[in-house]
This record gives C-alpha cells, sequence and structure tokens, in this order.
C-alpha cells in the first residue's frame, strides 16, 4: 500500500478491513436507529478487538461528560484523520484535521490526542501509533457515526449540518435526521 497515494490508500485499508472483520448479515432496509447504532457499537468491537485491542477508548458519552476537560492547560484535542475530500464534508466541531496536527505535532506533546474518523479502525490504527511515539491518546469509540447516534451536531464551514461522509451503502450506518455523502 506505500506506493499508493492518500485516498486509494483508505480504500485499501478499508477493503482489507472489510475481508478481515466482515460487515455481517445486511440490515433490513428500513432498520431502526436502534438497530444501525448496535450495528456500529458490533462492528467497531470487531475491529478494535482485532487491531488495536491496547489502544484505550473514550466513547461519545464520557467525551461530553468528562473527557473535554483534562485539567488547566490540557484541553484535550479531537484529531480528525479521515481524507480530507471527507473532512470537507463535515467535522466535528473543534477538531482539527490529521494534517494540521501533523505539521505542528510537538506543539500538542502534553495533550491528551482524541482521534476519529468513520467508525474508529483508521483512527484507532493512529491512535495506536501515537502512543507508541510516547503521546496520551485515545480513540473515539465509533467515531463520526456514534457521534450522529447520540444526535450531535457536525460542522462544515462554521457552519452546523447533519452532513456526513460515509464510504457507501455498508457504510452508511447514520441516524434518521442526518444526510450521507457517499464514497463515489
Amino acid at each position: 500500500m506505500a506506493g499508493l497515494s492518500s485516498p486509494l490508500r483508505s480504500l485499501a485499508l478499508a477493503l482489507a478491513l472489510l475481508a478481515v472483520v466482515g460487515c455481517g448479515p445486511r440490515l433490513p432496509r428500513g432498520a431502526s436507529d436502534q438497530q444501525l447504532a448496535t450495528e456500529v457499537e458490533r462492528r467497531y468491537a470487531a475491529f478494535r478487538r482485532r487491531l488495536f485491542p491496547a489502544v484505550p477508548d473514550i466513547s461519545v458519552t464520557e467525551w461530553l461528560s468528562d473527557g473535554r476537560s483534562a485539567g488547566p492547560g490540557r484541553q484535550p484535542l479531537l484529531v480528525d484523520v479521515r481524507e480530507p475530500h471527507e473532512q470537507a464534508v463535515s467535522m466535528l466541531p473543534g477538531a482539527i484535521s490529521r494534517q494540521a496536527f501533523e505539521r505542528d505535532r510537538e506543539r500538542h506533546r502534553d495533550r491528551l490526542i482524541v482521534t476519529y474518523c468513520t467508525i474508529g479502525v483508521r483512527s484507532g490504527l493512529y491512535a495506536r501509533q501515537l502512543i507508541e511515539e510516547g503521546y496520551s491518546a485515545r480513540n473515539l469509540a465509533g467515531s463520526v457515526l456514534a457521534w450522529a447516534h447520540a444526535g450531535l451536531p457536525f460542522e462544515a464551514g462554521g457552519r452546523s449540518t447533519r452532513r456526513v461522509h460515509v464510504y457507501g451503502a455498508d457504510w452508511n450506518l447514520l441516524p434518521r435526521g442526518y444526510e450521507p455523502a457517499l464514497e463515489r
């Protein structure tokens, strides 16, 4: 995968992960939001167990209740590890891109880094890398899909949005009220 462009590398990773974990049975058309949320949790747990079991995660609920404050001067930092075209659709409020983090990573050495992506696979692998490099990092369990299931807004261009990038039909596990942006 080393010779592939970034978007192709992400697609190759996603396909390889599907081969390892699989999507499981297709959800029925018109699946309930609860069925979709359960599927997000199932997939994330399977990926985590196989690919980054030692990486601590943080749930959306934990992030909202106490994860955002790590003490004076130690505000946690949300880092979106998705590709730029995914980030252009929307991001979590207050997050920065992986690219922005990488440009000034030493500035954030003493912060808790909370990584996220679509469901938590790419971000779990990146959190593992950061931990190996001595950073304090957590993975946002379920990532943007879990965020949507918590009913929370996303941002695009400084404005609130309910539009969210997903890879395609198999990854469109968004609850009602959110608009998927599908991979082409």
